[in-house]
């Protein structure tokens, strides 16, 4: 074997250099193709789960707030299907265990089906659609069990809590989707019969 020929079979031919760097140039475009499809997926993802924590977020407050009404002679519950305004022992900002006036409504949005909106002494605090709803509106219940429209309702219970408030949301598909929440503390104001004296 001569010298030339052992020295010319050592590296790559300039075929096998190309051929090696459009391989490896295909096997990088394909791993950002993965990748770019991963980001994707995983933005998906996060705005679901976005999408799911704030709506179970939007119910635990409504629950929480509804759950501290409190029956005032200053602050009555005042409501309608569209919303309702009352005083809370558990505000979702202000101090809790005092009675904070707050009102929750729907406001409608064009195209998108209505949006809850959250008011706290007369402050908005947040605005979030309800998901997959074409309409929605607010309900009362007394305390024998009997849905009304408005709070309070023509038969009389005025300065009176309902014993719970319903948020029903209803989509395309006419599944409605329902809220419940029951006011725990006293549905009538206290009546203190013994009061301190002013000096």
């Amino acid at each position: 074997m001569s010298r030339g020929a052992s020295s010319s079979a050592r590296g790559f031919t300039l075929m096998e250099t190309l051929v090696m760097l459009v391989l490896v140039g295909l096997a990088v475009g394909m791993m950002f193709q993965m990748l770019g499809g991963y980001r994707i997926a995983a933005e998906r993802a996060a705005a679901q789960a976005g999408g799911i924590d704030r709506a179970t977020l939007v119910d635990a407050w409504f629950r929480g707030t509804v759950n501290g009404l409190h029956a005032t002679e200053d602050l009555l519950l005042d409501g309608d299907r569209a919303g309702f305004s009352a005083a809370t022992l558990n505000p979702l900002y202000a101090t809790a265990g005092r009675p904070t006036p707050l009102r929750w409504e729907l406001a409608p949005d064009a195209g998108a089906g209505p949006r809850v909106r959250y008011l706290e002494q007369g402050t908005l605090r947040f605005e979030l659609p309800l998901r997959a709803a074409r309409e929605a509106r607010f309900g009362y219940v007394d305390d024998t069990g009997r849905l009304h429209d408005r709070w309070p309702p023509a038969t009389g219970l005025q300065g009176r809590l309902p014993a719970s408030v319903v948020l029903v949301s209803a989509g395309d598909g006419r599944v409605e989707r329902l809220r419940i929440a029951s006011v725990l503390g006293p549905l009538a104001p206290r009546i203190d019969p013994f009061q301190l004296e002013d000096d």
